[in-house]
């Protein structure tokens, strides 16, 4: 009897260290992996959530919603007002012509994540 009770006991001390060795394995599996990414704490708390360069934003230039080449009624959606980039401010304005209010709305949606300081934000109905 006493001889099933040191078996229990080493089984169960051996599960507890075979845990505890996967706990540690997958730590630092997962501290490595954040390694590449982030090289300082800074890096983590400020990294932008998105990169807000000129080229990265929504254009709609040479697109189906390119309002020169847009023709019938729908919507046109004007966005305006200020980017900053950390050090970097710049202007941008942007228009759009779409066939619902959804997808011009939407498209405002995208532009308000961009836009720090808008200066308008809008949808009208538009003819062309």
């Amino acid at each position: 009897m006493q001889s099933q009770t040191r078996k229990n006991a080493k089984r169960k001390t051996t599960v507890r260290s075979l845990l505890r060795a996967s706990f540690v394995a997958v730590s630092a599996f997962a501290l490595v992996a954040c390694q590449q990414q982030f090289q300082t704490p800074s890096d983590l708390l400020f990294a932008p959530t998105f990169n807000k360069t000129r080229q990265s934003l929504p254009y709609t230039q040479n697109t189906q919603y390119d309002c020169r080449n847009f023709s019938g009624s729908g919507w046109k959606g004007i966005a305006s007002g200020v980017v900053y980039d950390f050090s970097n401010r710049y202007q941008i304005s942007q228009a759009g012509c779409f066939r619902t209010q959804q997808e011009c709305l939407a498209w405002l949606s995208a532009m308000r994540s961009y836009i720090d300081v808008p200066r308008f934000i809008r949808c009208n109905p538009h003819t062309a």
